[in-house]
């Protein structure tokens, strides 16, 4: 098969659409230049090939493809990845760059190493651009995930649409709405293989256990729930900023604040001030307490003025008494 040689059902399948909606959005520009994808040999990075392929050929888009693959080595049949990506990459006409990665473990470890390996590309290529298949499925996880540790509403929005790397790069996301069947659906109708990593599913880690445990039960109650979902994350991320915003306003870089200028603002205002401020002094996100932020949120406009601290770790509080509130650390002695 060449890109010539592809079907037109393929050619004119709805996830090319949704593609080139989503990169338009993301990066404000049709001139992309030289861009480099993410392809693991499986369906979604697979799907994102074809589509990007099917761009590359319309004169409105101005797009050089840089597929990479990056093994981790973390599996006995991880080379046979590289060769299917390789595979489909040649069939296409283009060049699949496998670059070779050694983490000790999977998980986080292995997702630095890609992007380093991937920003490395990127780099030699004078590349600006990053693709990732994420997709809808993943999207209604990351925010499963969020709500469960209690996330703000930064975190409740899920993943977004285009993040900063570094060094002029920017790591973009442009099937966020679109589904895995939907991606499915567009390597069938290209007539093209793909693998499957079983380690996907594994109940053993978090998101293994939600597409086992929980996505088939909340599509089953509500179905479309993940596309439903991921439409609605831009929305929630537009709302968080615009929080963040008069967060901002209010509480400043100060750790110290009047309590009567605190007590002016709304609970969510306050809130996602005081954890700006508590992540400024060090504190880690999934070290804030949502509960706790809450319950020192509401008692700043109650009208007790006697002393009190609300703890997050051994030496992190949010303190408050008649007439302020401050973030106490083990570097002061307020």
């Amino acid at each position: 098969m060449s890109l010539a040689a592809l079907p037109i059902a393929a050619r004119r399948h709805h996830v090319v659409t949704a593609l080139a909606r989503g990169l338009e959005t993301a990066c404000g520009t049709r001139d992309l230049g030289p861009v480099v994808l993410g392809i693991s040999g499986g369906v979604d990075s697979t799907a994102m090939l074809l589509a990007t392929s099917v761009l590359v050929e319309r004169p409105e888009w101005q797009i050089q493809l840089i597929p990479v693959h990056v093994n981790h080595n973390l599996r006995e049949d991880s080379d046979l990845d590289a060769m299917q990506a390789s595979e489909c990459c040649k069939d296409l006409g283009l060049a699949c760059q496998v670059v070779d990665a050694w983490p000790k473990g999977g998980g986080e470890e292995a997702r630095v190493h890609r992007y380093e390996a991937l920003m490395s590309v990127a780099a030699t290529g004078e590349a600006s651009w990053i693709l990732a298949a994420h997709h809808a499925e993943d999207q209604l996880e990351t925010i499963i995930a969020a709500l469960g540790r209690g996330a703000g509403p930064t975190g409740l929005s899920g993943m977004a649409q285009r993040r900063p790397l570094g060094d002029g790069v920017a790591l973009v996301r442009p099937l966020l709405d679109v589904t895995k069947s939907d991606l499915e659906s567009l390597c069938q109708a290209a007539e093209v293989t793909w693998r499957e990593d079983p380690t996907n599913h594994e109940p053993t880690t978090l998101r293994g256990r939600l597409r086992r445990d929980v996505l088939p039960v909340l599509e089953e109650l509500w179905p479309g729930a993940a596309q439903r979902s991921a439409v609605n994350a831009p929305l929630v991320r537009e709302a968080a900023e615009a929080l963040l915003r008069e967060a901002a306003e209010v509480f400043g870089s100060e750790t110290t604040w009047p309590r009567q200028a605190l007590r002016a603002v709304n609970t969510a205002i306050r809130s996602t001030g005081l954890r700006q401020a508590l992540m400024a002094s060090g504190l880690g996100a999934d070290e804030i307490d949502t509960t706790r932020l809450v319950e020192a949120s509401e008692a700043i406009a109650d009208r007790s003025e006697h002393a009190r601290s609300f703890e997050f770790n051994t030496s992190t509080a949010i303190a408050i008494d008649a007439n302020r509130v401050w973030i106490t650390t083990g570097t002061n002695d307020d």
